[in-house]
């Protein structure tokens, strides 16, 4: 969170219960975010009376099987240093911190993003996805890429 927004922004805290939002809030305090605007607690559906979105996700064996079928981008949005260190063949790397200010240098297309373990992967995909883009969020560890048979990259690279 503390990498995503403009220090200061007033931020509402939503959870499933109270509790939820109060183990959120003490996350945020380790980050010095100590309080929130506002909080809420119940389901998306209470918070909204638009129609939810939603993406699609999929692991690395369903990039390497899209690939094989279609042209697909493939978005890296570990830090700079995780992506230098390995990473699949023609990624763009796009550190998940950056992002918010970058959408604009995301290529076209239909993008498959990733990070190491699926969690930072699908942050990215909201935000691309709240930009109109085409996403699928790799939910999966970047441990099995090259175990599916996706062409992994090193610092010689």
């Amino acid at each position: 969170m503390g990498w995503l927004i403009t220090w200061g922004t007033p931020l509402t805290l939503l959870g499933e219960t109270a509790e939820d939002v109060a183990a959120a809030q003490r996350e945020l305090v380790r980050i010095g975010i100590d309080r929130p605007a506002a909080r809420a607690t119940g389901s998306p559906e209470d918070w909204t009376d638009k129609e939810l979105a939603s993406f699609p996700t999929g692991t690395f064996a369903d990039l390497e099987q899209a690939r094989r079928h279609r042209p697909v981008v493939v978005v890296d949005v570990r830090r700079a240093d995780e992506h230098d260190s390995a990473r699949i063949k023609g990624a763009v790397n796009v550190p998940i911190h950056e992002l918010p200010q970058r959408v604009a240098d995301v290529p076209e297309g239909e993008l498959w993003v990733h990070c190491a373990s699926g969690y930072r992967a699908s942050i990215a995909a909201s935000i691309l996805d709240a930009a109109g883009r085409q996403v699928v969020a790799i939910d999966d560890s970047f441990d099995n890429a090259e175990k599916v048979g996706l062409h992994l990259v090193g610092p010689e690279a």
